[in-house]
């Protein structure tokens, strides 16, 4: 297949375009129509969340390998600090989907609010997921602390924080990586570093290089892997939740994503720059896929949200 703008650069392919595995080492015990399912479960919640149009929320279609994986590969006592468009994470972590439903829509009892209860605010303190603050990249010193309890405890647990590549120019960001990077604490930053071709890429900002080469310099592991291969994201996730949990050293994985939900120009995206799509392709030369299992999938996971949503806002309603 031939070089196409739309796919990054400097980035190590397990699952190419057309589904297929370059590297089986790196799937090797990764149950891969499994996460399939998680991946379709992902972009049907961002489906119907986006119908709420709750203020303030931008869709997450296109980046679920983030959310997903990061879910996945957390252990029982890792906290995640996800970012505020990262909230499918949580129904995969365990949140019960009329919890998550309250939650969003804000009608949860006042005991089970995150913080102010405000629609969209999202928190499970019982399964390690921290509540987004609002104030931008907030939640990246807030992750350190976290990750620097772990080590005091020495109960080798990780801390993952989620965040867009935006906030790499911030004074928050550069705070975190220098005091990981000082404490050797057990941190893993997940960067989201978004691709437009007809734009200056993210690593020509001021600092310039790519987000993930920029740590380096601060005594960071990193990775640059694409947000459409998933079995490269897992890789480089494990890896990175392996070294922190065996107090190796913070690390950082820098994830391309294509936003997919983008206006006008959601057309001009190629259909391997979904996650989705590029698994279904692999699954389909498996002979793991099939319209009917896809059929099967989407009408389980659409009753389940239909479900919650609306005892939530029948609950609402009655309030």
């Amino acid at each position: 297949m031939e070089d196409c703008p739309w796919d990054p650069e400097g980035v190590e392919v397990c699952l190419d375009p057309e589904g297929q595995l370059v590297d089986r080492r790196a799937a090797q015990g990764v149950d891969l129509r499994a996460l399939y399912k998680r991946l379709v479960a992902a972009r049907c919640l961002d489906l119907r969340v986006e119908r709420l149009g709750l203020p303030m929320w931008v869709s997450c279609a296109g980046e679920e390998a983030v959310s997903v994986l990061t879910a996945m590969l957390a252990g029982q006592e890792d906290w995640i600090y996800p970012g505020v468009r990262d909230f499918a994470l949580a129904p995969i972590r365990g949140l019960d989907l009329d919890d998550f439903a309250r939650q969003i829509l804000g009608t949860a009892a006042d005991g089970e609010r995150p913080y102010n209860g405000r629609p969209g605010a999202l928190a499970a303190a019982d399964l390690g997921i921290a509540y987004a603050p609002e104030p931008l990249g907030l939640h990246l010193p807030l992750a350190a602390g976290q990750a620097h309890a772990q080590k005091l405890a020495g109960n080798g647990r990780a801390t993952i924080a989620i965040f867009g590549e935006g906030l790499t120019t911030t004074a928050l960001f550069h705070e975190t990586v220098a005091l990981a990077s000082a404490c050797d604490l057990p941190l893993v930053l997940v960067c989201k570093s978004q691709l437009w071709p007809e734009g200056a890429p993210a690593e020509a900002g001021l600092l310039g290089d790519s987000v993930a080469e920029r740590v380096k310099a601060c005594g960071l592991w990193s990775r640059r892997v694409d947000g459409a291969d998933v079995v490269a994201v897992h890789a480089a996730l494990d890896q990175a939740l392996r070294r922190a949990r065996d107090a190796r050293g913070p690390g950082l994985v820098e994830v391309v994503v294509t936003q997919l939900h983008a206006g006008s120009a959601e057309s001009d995206i190629p259909a391997h720059r979904d996650p989705i799509e590029r698994l279904r392709r692999h699954l389909d030369r498996e002979g793991q896929w099939t319209p009917t299992f896809q059929d099967v999938i989407e009408a389980e996971v659409r009753g389940q949200l239909e479900r919650a949503f609306t005892h939530a806002q029948a609950k609402e309603i009655g309030r």
